[in-house]
């Protein structure tokens, strides 16, 4: 499941998206997952800022930002940011997600999800 939000009054810059894998967290390389552009280099794509891991149901967040939970979970979901740009696909080692319309972002996460200042 991926899920693509419109961001928070605070910045329209940018989306906040929502996985669940069925991986365990630290296996997870938030480097790998990146937004492709094309006529961008490879190397240039963007990646995932503020990510942030979630309780199975997405109502709590299970540690600090950019901390990966205590091992024992077999399942995983994030949240993370990305920043708007025409490219409508999220590419992760666990397959390629269409980025579809974004929806408004559920009070739930509007309460759990911390930004990163000094990036946003």
């Amino acid at each position: 499941m991926v899920t693509l939000f419109n961001c928070f009054s605070f910045n329209e810059q940018w989306y906040l998206v929502e996985m669940a894998l069925a991986i365990p967290p630290e296996e997870i390389n938030f480097s790998k997952i990146v937004v492709p552009e094309e006529g961008v280099a490879p190397r240039d794509w963007q990646t995932v800022l503020a990510e942030q891991f979630l309780n199975s149901d997405g109502t709590e967040r299970i540690c600090d930002m950019y901390d990966t939970p205590d091992p024992g979970q077999t399942d995983s979901r994030v949240a993370f940011f990305i920043y708007k740009t025409e490219a409508h696909t999220l590419r992760t080692p666990y397959g390629d997600f269409e980025l579809s319309d974004a929806e408004e972002t559920p009070d739930r996460l509007k309460d759990i999800i911390e930004i990163d200042d000094d990036y946003m």
